[in-house]
């Protein structure tokens, strides 16, 4: 198993440093229910779905490596806690963040230093108090 998680670091690692590559959970291209589901998002090849008209978006956290949308069916209300599994670069984090408001706590978790390395650097340009990256898994 640590050999699973040290080859995950690995690969997403390698998606930001030193310049982003083309890469994605999608796979064949097939989604659960055999729609096609990749397409490009910020020059970088993942799914179709587009956050860049979402309050909270922040283009230098969107590698398009993520499962869809999930903050668009999580139901997140003003004031509400949001944990982020696996938050990568902060992309739903951020969106996430614009939904609970100023009262509200986003709390992302990721195993992949770089990653929180990169979302903590978006968050500080974006100036958001309330959200918090943690190194883990």
């Amino acid at each position: 198993m640590n050999k699973m998680k040290e080859k995950i670091k690995e690969v997403y690692s390698g998606l930001i440093e030193p310049a982003p590559k083309a890469s994605s959970c999608c796979g064949s291209g097939s989604s659960a229910s055999g729609n096609s589901c990749c397409g490009t998002s910020a020059g970088i090849a993942g799914f179709s779905e587009d956050y860049s008209g979402l309050p909270g978006y922040v283009p230098g956290a969107d590698f398009g490596l993520g499962c869809g949308i999930p903050v668009a069916f999580a139901g997140i209300k003003e004031g509400d806690t949001v944990l982020d599994l696996g938050s990568g670069a902060g992309n739903d984090a951020f969106v996430a963040r614009s939904l609970t408001g100023p009262k509200g706590k986003v709390i992302g978790i990721d195993m992949t230093p770089a990653m929180i390395g990169l979302a903590n650097r978006n968050k500080e340009k974006a100036g958001f108090g309330n959200v918090e990256f943690i190194l883990a898994d």
